[in-house]
Parts: C-alpha cells; structure tokens; sequence
C-alpha cells in the first residue's frame, strides 16, 4: 500500500454504488496498479490528482458487473486466465509467473484480475444486448468508398486517442483537470498506451487507445481541426467537443487512396547548357532533344542513341520514387506511357528527356466491403456502450466518501 496508509483506513468505505460497496482497500489497491504501470513515485499530490479518475473507474467497474449480473452475463475463468496470459508474455513474465511478478511491484493481482474479468464481461454485455440492434445497409457502405473515392489524395491519420467523457456540466472542471494531467505525465514521457488503457472512456483503450486510419469526417470537427495540423508522433490536448475532452496521438500520416509510393525506373537523355544560357539557346538545345526523341519508342532504343563519335546519348537513372524528384520532372513522367518519350525538360543545368522503363503504383487502401462495416458497427457499438454507461450511472445510487 501507498506510505503512510494506516491498516483502520483500509477498512473504510471509498464509495457505494448501489448495494456494493468501493472499500478504500480496493481504491489503493488499483491506485498502486496504475501508479506502477506508469512507473510514477506515489505522493499526496499525485494522489489528489488521480484519485478522482479512479473512482470514477472503480464506480464504473460496478455498473458494469451489476448490469451483466442483473441480465446474466458472465465470461468463463478460462478467458480470464487467457487474457492474464497474455498480459504475463506482453509483460516478458516466465509463464505461471505473473502473479509473483506483480506482487514484487507491491500489485495485489486479485485487482488486475477484477479489471480484466470487467473488460471480458462489459465487452460480452454490450455484444449481446447491443449488436443485435445495429443494422449496417448497403447504402452506409457505399457512402463512405464514394467519400474515401472524394478523398483520395488527402491526407489521412493513423491516430490513437484518451477520451474522457462528460456527463453533466458540473463534471466539467474535474474531468478537465484529469485531462491535464494525463498531458502532463505524457509530457514527462509516460506511456501513452498505458494511460489510454487505464483511463480512457472509449472502446479503444483496450487497444491502448488506438483507433486506427481515419479519414476527413471521421471524428468531431474539433478534434479534425486539431489533428490536421499535427506532426507525426506529436500529442496534442486536451481537446473539448460534444462529449469530453480528447488527448490525440498521431502516430503516421499517409496520402488516402493508396499504400506506399510509386516508384519509376527511368532513362533520360540529357543535353547540357552553357552557364547563363539565353532563351534562344535553350530553344536551340530543347529542338535538338525533340529531333533525338521522334521515334523513339523503349528503354532499349533509348539506351541505343549515340552522337556522331558514337558516344552514348543516354543514361539509366535506375529506380527512383516519385516523390523524390523534382515537381517539374515529377509532371513530365508522373502519367507518360511506358516505353514513350516525355517532353523535354529544362533541369539541372540542361534539357532533359525522361522515359519510364517500369512504373510500381501503390496499393488502394480501400477496404473490403465487410471491413468497412465491421467498422461503422465499432464505432456505433462504442457510442451505444457510452450512453449505456452514462444512462446507468444517472440511475444508479452513487455515494463517493472520499475528497
């Protein structure tokens, strides 16, 4: 237990929820777990400051199992102990060992347990009574391929977020406060998956947070605007919208529409320019690049041009990403049949004739049609999940005993 917590304080009542009670026992107990997970020193300020988050969770934790209880869903203690499992080989735990692992760390394992068995039977809850409820048509989905198809070119997020929501007005500054916190632990290098894991109210933190590759539209347009000025990697937040505050991670960006870059093997003909070359000697040299280019047709023949000493005319490039040249060359090839002359170019000190050997397109990221709805019944089940959550905790009998 934290320094400086008598055996009587354990003994008292954190909160009741309902008919269970929240013992202060259970309240440290999970303080240490996620002060350890985080590897942050415990003191009566980093207590202040999380120990409303925790509650909340904890509060929440008893919703959770009163509701599966009250509609008879339960989850078997072999996927419980899968899940520990799992956690043991993320953690690299000797397997068998974990229990004696957490308890090394001062964590009693009996509330890891409680956490993951809460995840199984919450997730198994709203599965049953929820998914039946939502219909995804054929409509929907082609909606958003027509909107992936309108923003193919744009820039497109791989993101993961902390969500904290907001029920009522007067949680406005608590939840606030929490969320600048958690900036400031990030800030600190924290981690992020961590933390989304242990506080975020969105379906996502059993991912750490990750929410995937999302397009313009996708999220609250105050959460857009953030993240369209993001940089890789960079964290930014808190963000407020409709429903809590946001801490956003940008994990990668890429260009919708497609998966890697293209890439061309090229040969160019090339003819330098005298320094300081006049308009009329440009044109005098790009006529000249115009009579080798007619009828020239493959990178053989072009390979094959030579001037009057039989010195060679032409020159492989090799393989070259699109992006990577310059944007006048990047025009003159970027559509140009292979095996065909491109006009000539002005560039590097000379006038240039490209011709692609063979051209590497990048793959479409447009998703399968089931792929596409098993995500627009994510993101509807965890917006369902919510509002039952926030509908069980305005029912329900709160009673928090500690500041």
């Amino acid at each position: 237990m934290p320094p400086g917590v008598r055996g009587q304080e354990l003994q008292g009542i954190a909160a009741v929820v309902n008919d269970d009670v929240i013992s202060m026992y259970d309240l440290y107990a999970r303080l240490k777990a996620v002060l350890s997970s985080l590897e942050i020193k415990d003191s009566p300020e980093v207590r202040r400051e999380l120990m409303p988050q925790i509650i909340r969770s904890l509060v929440d934790e008893r919703l959770k199992l009163q509701e599966a209880k009250k509609e008879k869903v339960s989850v078997s203690k072999s996927r419980i102990e899968k899940a520990v499992r799992f956690l043991e080989k993320k953690s690299g735990v000797e397997e068998g060992k974990f229990e004696e692992y957490l308890a090394l760390k001062g964590v009693d394992f009996s509330t890891l347990e409680t956490q993951i068995r809460t995840d199984l039977t919450w997730r198994e809850l709203i599965e049953r009574r929820l998914l039946p409820l939502i219909d995804v048509g054929k409509e929907e989905i082609d909606e958003v391929i027509e909107r992936m198809k309108q923003n193919k070119g744009e820039p497109e997020h791989l993101v993961a977020e902390i969500f904290l929501q907001v029920d009522t007005p007067g949680q406005e500054g608590e939840i606030e406060a929490t969320a600048e916190k958690l900036m400031g632990y990030l800030k600190e290098g924290r981690s992020f998956q961590q933390l989304a894991s242990q506080f975020s109210h969105s379906a996502s933190a059993a991912t750490g947070g990750d929410i995937g590759w999302v397009l313009p539209g996708d999220l609250d347009e105050e959460v857009e605007k953030a993240l369209s000025a993001m940089g890789k990697n960079q964290v930014v937040g808190p963000i407020r919208s409709l429903t809590g505050f946001h801490i956003l991670l940008l994990r990668d960006k890429r260009i919708s529409g497609s998966q890697g870059e293209s890439s061309l093997e090229l040969h160019q003909i090339f003819l330098s320019l005298p320094p300081g070359a006049s308009e009329n000697e440009i044109e005098i040299v790009s006529n000249r690049a115009n009579e080798l280019r007619s009828g020239v047709s493959g990178c053989d023949a072009m390979a094959a041009l030579t001037d009057d000493s039989g010195a060679s005319l032409s020159n492989d490039l090799g393989t070259l990403k699109l992006r990577d040249l310059p944007s006048n060359l990047q025009e003159a090839v970027k559509d140009i049949e292979i095996g065909k002359p491109s006009e000539p170019v002005v560039a590097g000190g000379g006038v240039m004739v490209l011709m692609v050997c063979s051209r590497t397109e990048p793959k479409s990221t447009i998703p399968e049609h089931n792929q596409i709805a098993d995500q627009i019944e994510f993101q509807r089940l965890d917006l369902m999940a919510q509002r039952y959550l926030r509908d069980l905790r305005r029912s329900a009998h709160i009673d928090i005993r500690v500041e």
